[in-house]
Formats: C-alpha cells, structure tokens, sequence
C-alpha cells in the first residue's frame, strides 16, 4: 500500500514538472533533424537548447525553427478542468552540424 502511495506522488510530481521528448525527422533538404519538445511550466527554452547539446554534442547544432504557446490563464482554485491552467509548449527544431547536407554543385 505504501508503495503504491509514493508511486502515485511521483507520477504526479512528473507530470507537473512536465517533460523533454525528442523525435527525429527529416527536413525539407533531406538532412536529419530532430523535434526536442519542453511542454510544462516548470521547463523553459533553455532546457530544449539543453537537450539540443546533449543530443548533437561537440559538434554543435543549428536551430531551424523555435516555437512556444502559453494560454496565460490562471488555474481556478478547485478546480477540475483538465484544459484549465497556463500551460506552456515549447518546441525547437533543431540539425547537428554533423548532419547538413553536401552542397550540390
């Protein structure tokens, strides 16, 4: 029972604190890119250009797209609405350097 207890505190706890996801994708030129998501209020757009370096490493990365929305409502005390709340989506697309494409001549 206790377990099941501090099981349930930390998957609420997660998903407060909101989450990084990445997914790999190609982009218009053919190169490889990939999608790091910061969603949560507690994440900023620093923790996708975190995850960007880690992902690409020493080589770098170059950004090609940065979008972010917040609905810039409050919560209501009490409440049960799923859709209620500032919620934050942050998004970069990003290409490791290592990654461009060859110039065609």
């Amino acid at each position: 029972m206790r377990s099941t207890v501090l099981l349930l505190g930390l998957v609420a706890t997660a998903s407060l604190s909101g989450c990084v996801s990445v997914d790999d994708i190609y982009l218009a030129d053919g190169s490889l890119g990939h999608k790091v998501t910061c969603n949560g209020r507690e994440l900023s757009i620093d923790t996708c250009f975190e995850k960007a370096a880690e992902i690409c490493g020493a080589h770098g990365f170059e950004t090609v797209t940065r979008e972010g929305l917040s609905t810039g409502r409050s919560i209501e005390k009490g409440s049960t609405d799923p859709n209620s709340g500032a919620f934050s989506t942050r998004n970069i697309l990003i290409r490791c350097n290592d990654q461009r494409p060859m110039p065609r001549y």
